[in-house]
């Protein structure tokens, strides 16, 4: 009798244990792939640009990238989600990732999961990830704006993104000597890399100068006549992104060259003090100071110490 009840005991636990187990497995279970094919019965707008991307391209070369490209791979397993059928009441709906909703941290960590190389691999450490700023806040997966959907960006083009935050640097572009970014020309990305680089300001060089020397390669050098200031920083004379003086000076001149050349070997003119009354002074007219001393960012001529023609 008392082993028939002891088999009963045990017949009975071990059923509890098993419909608890059984319960616990239909009120939470785990999520599952089900292949991106299946977001797009719900989902065809989004689906169809992902598909035409280097997103939706890769998932249908599994060669170009490791693991399992798709939907899930940024959105998480959708199974859940599918079963709810669309019903925002029910738990699986909201188990899959919805980037809105996600802290920067959240968001770019699926993101640099992939794009970890070349100009991202400065990322962890460029200024843009230390101001939590998402990769969403710049790119728009499902529905970018830039012709072709190259680069999924948020607006048409790489400045129209960059200018909706940094408004300053919009409102110097837009003054008389200024960078040929508003003619289409060049873009904010062609000296700065949104996802960091080596250098100061996100730049595309270890220094301003070896960044502007790609472009302006006549003042490279090696000069005889090395002038100071141009050497150490081409911003010491220039705005880098637009100024109200001609050829984007940060001052006219000969205000800019007084910065730092206050006593001359001139006669008293603007150069030393004031002379109000030697009005037809030279120095006063056109191009001031380089009247005679034009080639200011170095001159390779034997008497061209003080870089006069």
């Amino acid at each position: 009798m008392r082993r028939r009840l002891l088999a009963f005991a045990v017949l009975v636990a071990c059923s509890v244990f098993t419909l608890a187990i059984a319960r616990s497995s239909f009120s939470d279970p785990t999520p599952q792939r089900v292949g991106s094919a299946a977001c797009k019965e719900c989902h065809d707008k989004q689906y169809q640009q992902f598909a035409g991307s280097a997103h939706g391209r890769a998932e249908q070369d599994a060669g170009r990238v490791a693991g399992d490209p798709g939907c899930e791979s940024c959105h998480g397993p959708g199974s859940l989600h599918v079963q709810a059928d669309g019903d925002e009441n029910s738990p699986g709906f909201k188990t899959i990732k919805r980037y809105a909703k996600l802290s920067a941290q959240e968001a770019n960590a699926t993101c640099t999961g992939c794009h970890k190389a070349g100009d991202q691999f400065y990322w962890q450490h460029s200024a843009h990830a230390r101001k939590n700023v998402s990769c969403v806040s710049c790119h728009n997966i499902h529905d970018s704006k830039d012709p072709g959907h190259a680069k999924l960006l948020s607006q048409p083009t790489t400045t129209a993104v960059c200018i909706t935050c940094h408004k300053a640097n919009h409102f110097a572009l837009g003054k008389t000597a200024h960078m040929p970014v508003a003619e289409g020309e060049m873009t904010c990305a062609d000296c700065h890399s949104p996802h960091g680089s080596a250098g100061p300001k996100q730049i595309r060089a270890l220094t301003v100068n070896e960044l502007c020397l790609t472009c302006h390669a006549d003042k490279r050098g090696p000069f005889l006549w090395e002038h100071a200031p141009v050497r150490e920083n081409c911003l010491n004379c220039h705005e880098a992104h637009g100024s109200n003086n001609d050829r984007a000076l940060a001052a006219k001149r000969p205000y800019l060259c007084q910065r730092c050349h206050v006593a001359t070997r001139h006669p008293s003119t603007m150069y030393d003090l004031p002379d109000l009354a030697n009005s037809s002074s030279n120095r006063s007219l056109n191009r001031s100071c380089t009247n005679c001393h034009p080639q200011l960012h170095g001159s390779n001529h034997p008497s061209g110490k003080y870089f006069t023609r």
